[in-house]
């Protein structure tokens, strides 16, 4: 009879002391980077990653001449990246990778916050949702900032909640680790300053005592000193985000279903979101605990820095994009998580307990599959940039010409170097390297001619971003006729662009 009761027992405290330990937060970021890893090198390298690609296949000398007008924002990024992309070089995976990396290490930190806030369970579902949101595998698939903004808004929300700690005994040490966690944070992507603010909110929920308090302000002030400099020095390269929309409800609406994975999911994340708010809040009114609440510590960094982006692009020029939040999407799981640890609380039935998680897993992953499948597809990216590399591989001769119908189309088609580089560009007066920029500098359309004047057949590129119609365009595209007579050997239409081929005909005879 006493081995009957023993076991139960030994076994439930068995399961205590293994949610306890390493295990859930390496087994979330396990998951995190083997869900992540799935089909990361199908879809095309695209206009975005070809920036990374650009900037870190040169020297930081090279490098550092592009900030003072150009990516300074993104200046910590291509650092980081460039001894990266020197030994593994710019394939889609390598280049990806450092992504999916960096959203497996938030799934721990992610495992870890909700065990601590709010207990085992939480942490754990925290991390499974982590691992199955689609903005997750998103982000992780792509080679640019967005993935480490997520894991260092971790980092730094760990460092926060330890230092607000009740039973901390040593606090200086988790403020002196936050200061910096924060400034990497900014200089990864100048809107992850705003976790500070997200921050403050959670210092005031957590009524602290007064020292802690200006401990975490004297943090937080050395954090935004940098910070606020990168601002000023960046505030002359507006322009790069010129683009961005005004805000309204659409916008709103795409910022809802970004925070909670996709469409489908906005209900469900939202009902478990709201459930573990409630049963976290009245599960520490009946019984205190001294590390802050997980709602004080999710809510604020889900949606502060949202607001504070839509106020301030409603008052100056837009500077609000939903992927800008990447480092917020955590809290968005944290909160999930809790939801599903409340449900836990509804019933003491094994049975039944077993069947609400069961059905919230379910209400979660369902619905994220199509998601996901869309995120492996090429349509999931706006170039298609692999396309166009497959057709001059297959159909280009040595000595063939290209012209860039504009910039863009040469910093395109810096996604596949080792393809794009057998061509000499004849449109071409400054190579990006030189002009310290991403596009390079054309040549006028009148000098086009004379480049083109010994060369059998000639590569003609687009890109979406392009006006057909525009006169420069135009007048690149008369001036390259007026080098022929050629005849058209192909055309390809790729998502993003296209390509032409012309072939000469006969001799090239000046005009003048």
């Amino acid at each position: 009879m006493i081995a009957t009761v023993d076991r139960p027992r030994d076994g439930s405290a068995r399961v205590t002391r293994l949610l306890a330990g390493p295990a859930p937060p390496v087994g979330c970021a396990a998951l995190t980077l083997a869900v992540a890893l799935v089909g990361i090198g199908t879809p095309s390298l695209w206009l975005d990653e070809a920036a990374t690609i650009s900037m870190t296949t040169r020297s930081y000398g090279d490098m550092l001449r592009v900030f003072p007008h150009l990516d300074l924002v993104h200046a910590l990024y291509y650092m980081i990246m460039k001894p990266w992309v020197a030994a593994f070089g710019t394939g889609a995976l390598a280049l990806r990778l450092p992504g999916a990396l960096a959203m497996a290490a938030a799934a721990a930190g992610v495992a870890v916050i909700g065990r601590r806030c709010l207990g085992p369970a939480a942490g754990l579902a925290a991390g499974l949702a982590w691992a199955a949101g689609p903005q997750t595998s998103r982000w992780a698939q792509e080679a640019r900032s967005y993935a480490m903004t997520a894991a260092v808004a971790v980092l730094a929300t760990y460092l926060l909640v330890r230092a607000l700690d009740r039973d901390e005994q040593r606090r200086w040490p988790w403020f002196a680790g936050y200061a910096p966690t924060v400034a990497v944070l900014g200089f990864l992507h100048l809107d992850g300053a705003l976790l500070l603010a997200a921050h403050g909110v959670t210092v005031l929920l957590s009524r602290p005592k007064a020292g802690v308090w200006l401990r975490w302000l004297a943090s937080a002030a050395v954090a935004a000193a940098p910070l606020v400099v990168l601002a000023v020095a960046a505030q002359d390269q507006k322009r790069q985000v010129k683009w961005l929309p005004r805000p309204s409800w659409d916008v709103a609406w795409t910022q809802l279903q970004f925070l909670t994975g996709d469409r489908a999911l906005v209900a469900p994340v939202m009902a478990l979101a709201l459930l573990g708010v409630v049963t976290s809040v009245l599960g520490r009114a009946s019984r205190p605990h001294p590390t802050t609440s997980l709602p004080a510590v999710a809510l604020p960094w889900a949606l502060v820095p949202t607001v504070l982006l839509l106020l301030v692009s409603n008052v100056t020029d837009p500077v609000f994009y939903y992927r800008y939040t990447t480092y917020c999407l955590p809290a968005v799981a944290l909160l999930a998580g809790a939801g599903v640890a409340g449900l836990l609380t509804v019933t003491r039935r094994p049975a039944a307990r077993t069947a609400l998680v069961c059905a919230a897993a379910a209400a979660l992953a369902v619905p994220s599959l199509p998601a996901h499948d869309h995120i492996r597809r090429q349509n999931s990216r706006p170039d298609d940039m692999r396309a166009a590399a497959d057709v001059v591989r297959a159909h280009a001769r040595p000595g063939d010409a290209i012209v860039y119908l504009a910039g863009s189309a040469r910093w395109s088609a810096a996604t596949y170097p080792g393809t794009f580089g057998r061509l000499r560009d004849a449109g071409m007066s400054t190579d990006p390297v030189t002009a310290a920029n991403l596009k390079g500098r054309d040549l006028l359309p009148r000098e086009l001619p004379p480049r083109l004047a010994r060369a059998d057949r000639v590569w003609v590129m687009d890109h979406r971003s392009l006006d057909p119609h525009g006169p420069v365009i135009e007048r690149r595209e008369r001036a390259v006729q007026s080098a022929g007579p050629w005849r058209k050997a192909g055309t390809w239409t790729y998502r993003g662009g296209w390509l032409a081929l012309f072939e000469r005909t006969g001799p090239y005879r000046s005009s003048r």
